[in-house]
């Protein structure tokens, strides 16, 4: 309860001070309403997930050149959420489509870290007053979304890569989500290193029950039961042309990766069971160890996210 309160008056707290920028939150929040419409009670993008809690632990040293967070020198608790992406209350588990992963992490010294993630490996877009121009393209119908392509040729560019990837039916255990998003990991002297990362299948947990509409959950209790479930997290480093502000940029070619952690699911539930549900999975809550990078993206995504933990949590009253 300590955390889920903390993050959100986090949010909350910082969503003034934000507002008082050019972007318009409340027209950006309002974007996927308009695209995806309403469930009330639910967050307006990736409506649909579950609850996972688990643990995650250090593994290898040689992230502590790098960063010194708790995350990487103590077990740490966590409480995720997994989910489909896009505004759908109930799309089917059993068609291939892009997934996400949050994660609210509390430290063995009880500091707290909010990771959020996605299947895709870069964004479509450079700037979030971009993303929610496509989200009202996407919600106008294909004439828009076409004249936005052609005004953005970002959007090419990541369809064609995203495109070619393989569409194999896989579940939430065995798929690799990845931080659009870059950081920075600080050290003892206060020394910052650009990187971004992944949490990837340690093992080849598969589909292991019947498919049908809803079989996520299961599936994943199931594996879990059967021999566990877990997540290396893969620290990237950048290198020095890398583009680290924007995100719509693809690193490419040989770069350093370190397996920095492992989280490990110890059990899997529905929303109304679990904790997850009430969190603000806000990416600009780091542990010591950590800094922000210059991505406009990370701060209008905060913002964002407090309105809308503020709006579904109030319609359930």
């Amino acid at each position: 309860m300590r955390t889920r309160v903390l993050a959100i008056c986090l949010s909350l707290a910082a969503l003034p001070v934000a507002a008082e920028g050019d972007f318009d939150t409340e027209g950006g929040f309002a974007a996927f309403e308009q695209l995806f419409g309403v469930t009330e009670g639910k967050r307006r993008n990736h409506t649909k997930g579950f609850c996972v809690e688990g643990e995650l632990t250090p593994v290898g040293d040689a992230i502590h050149a790098y960063s010194n967070s708790p995350l990487f020198s103590g077990t740490s608790s966590v409480i995720a959420r997994v989910s489909h992406k896009g505004g759908k209350p109930n799309p089917a588990d059993d068609k291939y489509g892009l997934l996400g992963m949050a994660m609210e992490i509390t430290t063995a010294d009880d500091d707290l870290h909010v990771i959020a993630m996605n299947t895709e490996h870069f964004f479509p877009v450079a700037t979030s007053e971009a993303f929610i121009e496509l989200l009202r393209a996407k919600a106008a119908g294909g004439d828009a979304t076409k004249a936005f392509a052609a005004k953005y040729p970002a959007l090419k560019a990541y369809k064609a890569y995203h495109s070619a990837l393989a569409k194999t039916l896989r579940p939430y255990e065995g798929t690799t989500f990845n931080s659009v998003n870059s950081f920075y990991l600080v050290d003892e002297a206060g020394t910052q290193t650009a990187m971004r990362f992944s949490f990837r299948p340690s093992g080849e947990e598969g589909i292991v029950t019947e498919t049908h509409p809803n079989f996520f959950l299961e599936n994943m209790q199931k594996n879990i039961a059967d021999g566990g479930v877990s997540w290396d997290m893969v620290v990237t480093l950048a290198n020095p042309d890398d583009v680290v502000a924007d995100p719509s940029v693809q690193w490419t070619g040989d770069h350093t990766e370190i397996v920095a952690a492992r989280f490990t699911a110890k059990a899997a539930m529905a929303e109304s069971d679990g904790q997850c549900d009430a969190l603000n999975f806000d990416p600009m809550v780091l542990s010591d160890g950590f800094a922000p990078s210059e991505d406009p993206m990370l701060q209008v995504r905060s913002m964002i996210y407090a309105l809308g933990v503020g709006q579904r949590l109030s319609e359930k009253e």
